[in-house]
C-alpha cells in the first residue's frame, strides 16, 4: 500500500497561481478586443471556494451563523502585478487575505 503524504494541500499554490494569471491574461485580451469577459474556469472557482470554505472553519469564524454568506462575499479582482517576496504570483496568499477581510467586513455589517 502506498503511503499518503502527510503534507496534503487542498489547493496547489503553483497551479492555482498559474491558472489565475492565465485567466487574467484572457480577460485583458477580451477587454482590449472589445469582447465579453470570459467565464472564470472551474478550476479557479473551485480553488477559490476551497480557500474561502477552509478559512471559514478557523476558530475566528466558525461560530457565526452567516458563515456561508461570508464565503460568498469573498470575491474581488486579482492584480497579476502584485509584488511578492519571491517575485512569482502568489494567488493563494492574495485570495486568502482578500477572503479574510471580506469575512471581517461581513461580521461588522451583521453586528450593526
Amino acid at each position: 500500500m502506498a503511503k499518503r503524504s502527510k503534507n496534503v494541500h487542498y489547493v496547489n499554490n503553483q497551479e492555482f497561481s498559474t491558472a489565475v494569471v492565465n485567466y487574467v491574461g484572457t480577460v485583458k485580451e477580451a477587454k482590449d478586443a472589445g469582447k465579453p469577459i470570459p467565464v472564470v474556469t472551474d478550476y479557479v472557482a473551485t480553488c477559490f471556494l476551497r480557500i474561502a470554505e477552509n478559512l471559514s472553519h478557523k476558530s475566528n469564524f466558525i461560530r457565526y451563523t452567516y458563515r456561508e454568506e461570508m464565503v460568498m462575499d469573498a470575491v474581488e479582482n486579482y492584480d497579476i502585478n502584485a509584488s511578492t517576496r519571491t517575485g512569482k504570483p502568489n494567488a493563494f496568499a492574495y485570495f486568502t487575505q482578500i477572503i479574510w477581510y471580506a469575512f471581517l467586513r461581513r461580521i461588522t455589517k451583521e453586528k450593526k
